[in-house]
């Protein structure tokens, strides 16, 4: 049975990697894998690890890591592999294989440019801050983190 993880950073911004899950669940319904898992470096969940243990519970005999950059930088060619290492430690007998980076990709084009379609003015483009706390985390480590749209400690002190 094989498994894809869409591999990607993370971030400390709650509710940042939603974009990357909703393309999971895409991939998931249009049956491009058995098994479509996102996995995170940092600071946003499921972590790698966690994600690679699903594909291995629900009976994933290969995983595809399929790297969510354009280029394969630091987080792929220096963060990964300890990463997948640590999981081919525990799961010996699993194939895992690394796909490349977006890098150039024919479509690519296409999707930059239905990506400019829907710019918008400087006011508009943190947006984000406000989608953001419908996925509290309370992480301190969150920009929204003891502001008044952080869910988590918005009222924090206010004797509510």
């Amino acid at each position: 049975m094989k498994a894809i993880i869409l591999f990607s950073h993370g971030s400390v911004l709650c509710g940042a990697g939603e974009n990357l899950k909703a393309l999971a669940r895409q991939m998931q319904s249009r049956g491009d894998a058995d098994i479509i898992e996102v996995g995170f470096l940092n600071y946003s969940s499921p972590t790698f690890s966690e994600s690679f243990i699903s594909c291995v519970e629900k009976g994933a005999t290969e995983i595809i890591v399929a790297p969510y950059f354009l280029v394969a930088g630091k987080f792929v060619k220096v963060d990964l592999p300890p990463q997948i290492e640590a999981m081919r430690a525990k799961f010996p007998d699993m194939k895992v294989v690394v796909a490349d980076a977006m890098r150039f990709h024919p479509t690519l084009a296409d999707a930059i440019l239905s990506c400019a379609s829907r710019a918008q003015t400087p006011n508009n483009w943190r947006d984000i801050l406000n989608t953001a706390p419908q996925f509290c985390r309370g992480s301190e480590e969150c920009p929204l983190y003891g502001t008044e749209k952080c869910p988590a400690t918005a009222n924090a002190g206010r004797g509510q």
